[in-house]
């Protein structure tokens, strides 16, 4: 298929052509955005395809997309993308957007024999059998006017989203799995899906188990701050502090500025810059909603080696299940929720064991991984019997 390729700068060009999208049964999208740079990433450019045509949308110079917003939420449209999570979670974090009606040629593919995250070109290349040009995958798309090989790339970006709807589509009806595929799409299509619990990188540290209380209200203070002043100054957390220093910073505040003096790791700017504000979340007396909060983590599982064995051992038969029936295991189960069942934590998205997953694998399969007690093995005639 040809597609008329536009570039659209001007609102009033925008506006048409999206009265003209919004009637049609499908579009295809893209985003490019710069993200290493601000704390919220700087949409630069949007892609569209349409049966007919391809847009370029300047997002620089056209400030209102309310009526593209408007397209990606009405049910009546089907939106295409692949890896379409990095785009759904822009648009709400810039807009609010949540979409409805989604189609992901990523997550399609995993149901049909890719592994799961596959990238854009090696879907195109084995399905369609076209070979994509990716040099400009880092092209400075904030740069105006934009590089015609960049924007090239970024109509290759979703000018075979259309033809590889399709033939996905076939495959999975094939193997009567696009319920399935519609499923795991409609995990987008809720608000909760995109809330972020700002104690996240907290949590998901290993030390706080080993702190006292004080030390662990100051890191968990820390984690606090660098995202309130990151976003104050609309800026990446990285920059505001690294994450490697971290725990260089949790060390030292105990000691004062002597300590960060001798420390020759944490750049001597960054902490001069900061100390006042580190020292007030030190010496802050903890407050009753900080303890409570930090009461609930409770303490880590004691190491029970014969428990991780089990919980290891079933996971090898959710991948099995996974290899018979050819869909990545990474899309079933993901390693880092698999390691959350396994430790017993309340963050495990239970949501994972149910639905088209809880099919796939069986409800003993279901049970025994939900349940995680230990298996026993008894050899009997050359058979293996596993009995939980």
């Amino acid at each position: 298929m040809k597609y008329q390729v536009h570039f659209l700068e001007r609102q009033q060009d925008f506006e048409r052509v999206m009265r003209e999208a919004a009637n049609e049964p499908w579009i295809g999208f893209d985003t490019e955005f710069v993200g290493e740079k601000t704390f919220v990433p700087v949409l630069c450019l949007i892609q569209i395809v349409t049966p007919k045509d391809i847009f370029l949308i300047d997002t620089l110079r056209i400030q209102d997309l309310s009526s593209f917003l408007k397209i990606v939420e009405q049910p009546e449209t089907l939106k295409i993308t692949h890896a379409g999570d990095n785009d759904y979670r822009l648009l709400h974090t810039l807009y609010g957007t949540v979409p409805n009606n989604t189609f992901d040629t990523q997550i399609a593919a995993g149901f049909v024999g890719y592994n799961y995250p596959a990238g854009f070109a090696k879907i195109v290349e084995r399905e369609l059998r076209v070979s994509l040009a990716k040099s400009h995958t880092v092209a400075d798309w904030e740069a105006r006017p934009l590089d015609p090989k960049a924007l090239n790339y970024a109509v290759e970006d979703v000018k075979y989203l259309p033809a590889l709807h399709e033939k996905l589509t076939g495959n999975l009806q094939k193997r009567n799995r696009l319920s399935w595929a519609a499923e795991e799409n409609r995990k987008w299509d809720v608000p909760e899906f995109y809330e972020v619990n700002p104690d996240k990188e907290f949590l998901a540290n290993e030390a706080v188990h080993q702190l006292d209380m004080r030390e662990k209200t100051f890191l968990m203070r820390l984690y606090r701050w660098r995202i309130s002043r990151a976003m104050e100054l609309n800026v990446p957390k990285e920059s505001v502090l690294q994450s490697r220093h971290i725990s260089t910073v949790l060390r030292a505040i105990k000691n004062g500025p002597n300590a960060f003096r001798a420390n020759r790791t944490l750049s001597e700017g960054v902490w001069k810059r900061n100390i006042d504000a580190w020292q007030a979340l030190w010496n802050t007396k903890v407050t009753e909603a900080e303890k409570a909060f930090l009461h609930t983590l409770g303490k880590p599982r004691p190491d029970d080696p014969e428990h991780d064995w089990t919980m290891e051992l079933l996971y090898h038969f959710v991948k099995k299940q996974c290899l018979e029936h050819e869909i990545s295991a990474a899309l079933l189960l993901p390693k880092g929720e698999f390691n959350k069942l396994k430790a017993g934590s309340e963050d495990f998205d239970h949501a994972l064991l149910t639905g088209w997953r809880a099919e796939l694998l069986g409800a003993d399969l279901v049970r025994w991984l939900l349940r995680g007690k230990n298996i026993s093995i008894a050899w009997e005639a050359g058979n293996c019997k596993l009995t939980m």
